[in-house]
């Protein structure tokens, strides 16, 4: 018996957002959070060729029974608060600073416009660090 993981990248779609629910609320008073997901053709079609890729591997070596099996849930939540250079685009800028609130910045994930398929980790690592020097420098200018 044998495994494989396929790793690939879903397509941003504007649609695939969180919202907050118009009228419902949780125990708190605030908005309930509604996840919006659905597949682009091109996921479908990804995971297609990965199933097709991976079953004629093992055909290759002489399996005797090939199961590909559905899909998992297992995502990196990125994209929330985009990445852009213009408001328009997207939450925050290449700092991570916020396009409408000046002392207001995002210091993981969900600034990144795509998620690409391996551990985000070292590049929210990456990114914190460039902010923080940016924060630095701002605050000893008193622009901050």
């Amino acid at each position: 018996m044998a495994g494989m993981w396929l790793v690939g990248e879903d397509m941003p779609q504007e649609t695939n957002a969180v919202t907050l629910h118009g009228t419902e609320k949780d125990a708190f008073g605030m908005p309930v959070a509604n996840v919006n997901f659905s597949d682009h053709a091109n996921d479908i079609a990804m995971r297609n060729h990965a199933y097709a890729q991976g079953s004629a591997l093992y055909d290759a070596v002489g399996a005797t029974r090939v199961f590909p099996t559905p899909f998992y849930p297992s995502t990196h939540n990125l994209g929330t608060n985009r990445m852009s250079e213009k408001e328009r685009d997207g939450v925050v800028n290449r700092h991570g600073q916020t396009h409408d609130i000046a002392n207001l910045f995002v210091s993981d994930g969900s600034q990144f416009t795509t998620g690409a398929s391996e551990n985000s980790t070292l590049t929210i690592a990456s990114l914190a660090i460039r902010q923080a020097k940016f924060i630095a420098g701002e605050m000893v200018a008193g622009t901050l």
